[in-house]
């Protein structure tokens, strides 16, 4: 499947979730086996964030979504 986005509006929200999930930079580097330098370079859109960081962000995402208690109804 091929999904065409604009790699600043990707490097945005990875950077949206980092921060809201207060992981450091090299800490995501460590978790993606990259440099904290590349990391920037995604989230400024300089480049593509590669479809296996992709991947990971997203499982573990959906991942947290399950763990999280379900909204009361009302």
């Amino acid at each position: 499947m091929v999904v065409l986005v604009d790699s600043k509006y990707v490097g945005s929200l990875l950077r949206l979730a980092r921060k809201h999930n207060g992981i450091k930079t090299n800490d995501m580097a460590r978790m993606f086996g990259t440099s904290a330098q590349q990391i920037h370079k995604y989230e400024r859109g300089v480049e593509i964030v590669p479809e296996n960081i992709l991947m990971s962000v997203f499982y573990h995402g959906l991942c947290l979504m399950r763990c999280k208690k379900p909204y009361a109804k009302k």
